[in-house]
């Protein structure tokens, strides 16, 4: 796995309609599906705090977790990336934010992919 790249690299993310249309939760990852086509698909540390601020970290198997409520982004819509290092920032309309964390373990941990037939993303 990777640091995430400057936050101007994932401009694409906030191209057309940047909302969030389906959020697919497995047994070891989660994927965020924007209506833009882009995607980002995560097996690591989740962070999601609302907009009153109340954070909970997802960081066990799923189906092993407490309530998730990464329900409340669908349909919102992304209004800023920043990244620092292993942690992308993604914050919504709103002030809900989600918080994705990378390490330097040797297997990727998610991806950030760009609408389909196009060669923008990357690897974390």
């Amino acid at each position: 796995m990777t640091p995430f790249p400057p936050s101007e690299n994932l401009a694409f993310l906030l191209d057309g309609d940047c909302s969030i249309s389906q959020v697919v939760i497995n047994a070891t990852s989660v994927s965020f599906m924007f209506a833009n086509g882009c995607r980002i698909d995560a097996g690591v540390t989740l962070e999601y705090v609302s907009e009153n601020g109340v954070r909970t970290i997802h960081d066990r198997e799923w189906f092993d977790e407490g309530p998730i409520n990464f329900h409340r982004l669908l349909e919102t819509p992304l209004h800023k990336i920043e990244t620092d290092q292993l942690t992308m920032t993604l914050t919504f309309e709103g002030g809900r934010q989600v918080f994705v964390h990378s390490d330097l373990q040797p297997y990727e941990a998610g991806a950030v992919l760009g609408p389909q037939d196009s060669q923008v993303g990357f690897y974390f």
